[in-house]
């Protein structure tokens, strides 16, 4: 992700859990990992006041957190982070993350990129992903629009031609 009066950003993601699932080189360099052991650390190791995490965690209004982060040699810095929540196939919650030093040029990108969530399940009769609008629907036995239009065509045509 560079441009040309940038630099590349950081990029990592964690789970609800908090263990790091992935992240990118540029993240690698700031916390001062190997990509290879990131799977063996939980973000509160990145944290310099551990009640940040659930601060962090727990506000689903804001995209955006300023927090005072600390590499793996103990050097503290404040860092920006704005996040995107997604849900995977699993239903498991997890957090994408972007991460920069205040202070640093960023380019085009800002803090305030508007808080979104994705809900996935998988339909109940093929297994391909359906979007929901809920955590609530992805407890239910979903049909994709193909599904359904097979095993309820007079419902499912008239409920499309009402709209």
């Amino acid at each position: 992700m560079m441009t040309e009066n940038s630099i590349e950003l950081a990029y990592f993601e964690v789970n609800q859990h908090g263990r790091l699932l992935s992240g990118n080189r540029r993240f690698c360099r700031m916390f001062g990992f190997e990509p290879s052991e990131l799977q063996w650390h939980y973000v509160t190791d990145l944290y310099r006041h551990a009640s940040d995490w659930n601060a962090f965690r727990n506000d689903t209004v804001n995209a955006s957190f300023n927090m005072r982060m600390r590499n793996r040699r103990g050097r503290s810095f404040d860092c920006c982070i704005t996040r995107e929540i997604i849900q995977n196939a699993d239903g498991e919650i997890v957090f994408r993350n972007t991460v920069h030093k205040v202070g640093e040029a960023r380019g085009t990108t800002t803090s305030t990129t508007p808080l979104s969530m994705v809900f996935l399940t998988k339909c109940a009769d093929c297994g391909a992903q359906i979007r929901v609008t809920s955590v609530a629907e992805t407890r239910l036995r979903m049909l994709c629009n193909q599904c359904a239009a097979k095993a309820f065509p007079e419902t499912y045509y008239t409920k499309s031609a009402q709209m």
